[in-house]
């Protein structure tokens, strides 16, 4: 999940920040990111929330994302 590497990069957020904002275990988060796996309905909702995004934006293969970080829930 290249998307979600490059908007919590682009929000400024660790991986554990981002698991402490979102209730999903950084090993989990690790994972997202390498591509290893891919999260289930209910933590893609967590992440997609933490970070202030859509799923749809987290989880597109677009990786020409527009910028958003004005933008909130």
């Amino acid at each position: 999940m290249v998307n979600l590497q490059m908007i919590r990069k682009q929000k400024g957020i660790s991986q554990t920040r981002l698991a402490q904002l979102s209730g999903v275990h950084r090993v989990s988060i690790v994972r997202y990111e390498e591509g290893r796996t891919t999260p289930n309905a209910r933590n893609a909702l967590k992440l997609a929330r933490a970070l202030g995004c859509t799923i749809d934006e987290l989880l597109s293969e677009n990786k020409n994302l527009p910028d958003i970080e004005g933008k909130s829930n």
